[in-house]
């Protein structure tokens, strides 16, 4: 007689697993937040501590409104940007979704990066999540998703490159930064190949990664279909292309106008030398949108560029606070709308 399994019995060590995975991947997201918060305070305690608690507290609290809402008015450029992406590449596919009903889910992009850090992982479930209940078909959302990480990994590479450089031409560039700029740009590159190689293969090469992982298991379902025309149109790509680097170059200025707010003279390069690289060390730490690590390498780059310290804390915090932290509130009610829609 035949020892029958009971049914479902199967199922329960994958249920099992995929369980034990949710609750590790929360405890890291747990983890890694309470380091970044951990490194932020520790950067503010050393900063006032050797620094001049007066002088900060001044600068901080004499942000000029005026700087600061052309700064907010940026931001809300930048989100433009990021579904105007999405709008070309359905555009391409024959759909005619509006770059402002779009808007909304780029703000959710952005809370979901920030409260999940999974290499924007999360953003990129809400997003598809968000184009299927605006009745964009499974492969026409993927493709959409593809071409805005491939031509932001595109962007963020160039403008790297371009601050590196700037860098050594203002003859600060040490062997530590080369190190760094060879790290970035290899992992830039393997990503961004490793994406090509998925959609030249419909996926087939990491189909046994997918086993309990729906997200990753709808990607793959989707994946032959991808529209690679539109993945290899240049006028898609390249739009996509400027708009990413669009966002970088507001996240510039917008962090020029914070500090132009506490009466900080700064050169446009040395902001965008600041800015860029602070975001290249924030990519290589595993937190949540390099929270510590980003505000760290922001202020030391502006005092090795000129800035007095207590200046660039409070210029690197007010900005951290329009790129970061506001966005948090909307994001919420946005994102618990999807959820509710979807």
């Amino acid at each position: 007689m035949i020892d029958r399994p009971e049914p479902g019995a199967a199922e329960k060590p994958d249920r099992q697993f995929t369980s034990l995975r949710e609750r590790r991947g929360v405890f890291g997201i747990v983890v890694s937040w309470m380091i970044g918060i951990l490194l932020l305070v520790v950067l503010v305690t050393l900063v006032l501590d050797r620094g001049d608690i007066t002088l900060f507290a001044a600068a901080f609290m004499s942000a000029d409104p005026l700087w600061l809402a052309a700064a907010f008015l940026l931001q809300s450029t930048t989100y433009a940007c990021a579904a105007a992406i999405w709008a070309s590449v359905l555009a391409k596919a024959g759909l005619r979704e509006k770059t402002f009903d779009l808007l909304g889910l780029a703000i959710v992009e952005l809370f979901a990066n920030q409260a999940l850090p999974t290499g924007g992982l999360s953003g990129s479930i809400m997003v598809m999540h968000g184009l299927l209940h605006r009745s964009v078909p499974g492969p026409i959302a993927a493709t959409a998703l593809l071409v805005a990480t491939l031509s932001y990994y595109g962007a963020h590479l160039l403008i790297a490159i371009s601050a590196f450089i700037l860098l050594w031409w203002y003859g600060d560039f040490s062997r530590a930064w080369l190190s760094m700029a060879i790290l970035f740009a290899l992992i830039i590159i393997t990503v961004s190949g490793s994406l090509l190689l998925l959609i030249r293969s419909h996926g087939r090469i990491f189909s046994k990664f997918t086993n309990g992982w729906s997200f990753a298991e709808q990607l793959y379902d989707v994946m032959p279909s991808i529209r690679r025309d539109i993945v290899k149109d240049w006028r898609v790509l390249s739009k996509s292309f400027i708009l990413q680097s669009t966002i970088f170059m507001l996240d510039v200025v917008t962090l020029w106008l914070t500090l132009r707010s506490i009466g900080v003279a700064i050169s446009p390069v040395a902001a965008f030398i600041s800015f860029v690289l602070a975001s290249v060390i924030a990519t290589l730490a595993p937190l949540p949108l390099g929270l510590g690590s980003f505000e760290g390498a922001c202020v030391a780059l502006l005092h090795l560029l000129g800035v007095q310290v207590e200046t660039a804390l409070a210029a690197t915090l007010i900005f951290r606070g329009l790129t970061f932290w506001l966005p948090m509130a909307p994001g919420i009610w946005l994102a618990r709308r999807e959820a509710r829609a979807t």
